[in-house]
């Protein structure tokens, strides 16, 4: 049994404001919101990272998440537009250690967007785009 805030809201120890349910996931607002009707979709089971999900728990996760935004697009007036975002890590920006998608309502100037860092911009190299390339393709097809 484990500690994490998702996994106490499922145990009902934590309150929560629910959105959408099945048997491999779960939709409830953010309580820290970036826009109103920021839905997390979290599976059940506990898993800290996106890469060890099954295959089943990815798609009830992808298909919840566009299931939502669909339905937040006709809910809510100000939502322009919808932002999905998937941390796996925490250098990549998660912060709960529980797999999780963020479903989330986008406006015109909402002030929320991509930080991008120094020195991004320039096309990259072919060459080294190549070379990466062809590494993630070994990896592949040695089925990792």
């Amino acid at each position: 049994m484990t500690d994490c805030t998702f996994c106490r809201i499922f145990r009902g120890e934590l309150p929560s404001s629910l959105v959408l349910e099945n048997e491999l996931v779960v939709a409830l607002l953010d309580i820290y919101p970036i826009n109103p009707g920021h839905t997390l979709v979290i599976p059940r089971r506990h898993v800290c990272a996106f890469t060890e999900l099954t295959t089943q728990e990815i798609q009830q996760l992808v298909l919840a998440g566009q299931r939502i935004a669909s339905a937040l697009k006709v809910s809510l007036a100000h939502c322009e537009g919808i932002s999905l975002l998937l941390a796996d890590g925490a250098a990549a920006g998660q912060e709960v250690p529980h797999a999780h998608l963020h479903v989330i309502p986008r406006r015109q100037g909402d002030g929320f967007g991509w930080r991008l860092p120094p020195g991004y911009g320039p096309v990259a190299d072919r060459a080294e785009l190549e070379t990466v390339a062809a590494k993630i393709r070994t990896t592949l097809s040695v089925g990792a």
